[in-house]
């Protein structure tokens, strides 16, 4: 009986220290509704982090997986002439196209994200005499990455912060 007794006791005992483990947890990890909360976590993520969030998006400018954003918009993400070509349409008609790299340090985030992650380009009307301006958005040049949400805002940050 007394065998039995002391069974008790620990089981009871294991019991309650795995009832107190479980709500320390459970109390460790508030919800964070507050916006300024989740700006100070933000910003000590970034602070006890081994690299910034300016060097982590300059590294995926330069290198996100494949092309670097630098290849075609330059170093300063000012963009650039990419290429001057030629195209003849069955009619003989000769059109002198160049495909321009747009400038990115001035775009807003929602239109950057976007671009960056859309696979196709979106369906526009363009008038007959803009064959070059169609082809060029027909090609479809930019490259897709499949980066994260948190790479994309790495990478809008370098870009907006780049030393000028």
């Amino acid at each position: 009986m007394k065998y039995i007794y002391v069974i008790f006791l620990l089981l009871s005992s294991l019991l309650f220290a795995n009832e107190v483990e479980q709500n320390q947890l459970e109390n460790k990890q508030p919800e964070v509704n507050q916006p300024e909360q989740k700006q100070q976590e933000d910003l000590m993520d970034i602070n006890n982090s081994f690299i910034t969030k300016y060097e982590y998006g300059k590294m995926l400018y330069n290198n996100p997986r494949g092309i670097g954003c630098n290849s075609c918009h330059g170093n300063d993400a000012r963009g650039r002439k990419m290429v001057d070509f030629k195209h003849q349409l069955f009619d003989k008609k000769v059109y002198n196209c160049t495909l321009i790299i747009p400038d990115i340090k001035s775009i807003d985030y929602e239109t950057f994200s976007q671009k960056v992650n859309t696979k196709k380009n979106i369906n526009l009307k363009f008038e007959k005499e803009q064959v070059c301006e169609k082809l060029i958005h027909n090609a479809n040049v930019m490259p897709t990455y499949f980066l994260v949400e948190e790479e994309i805002e790495a990478i809008f940050y370098y870009i907006q912060n780049m030393k000028k």
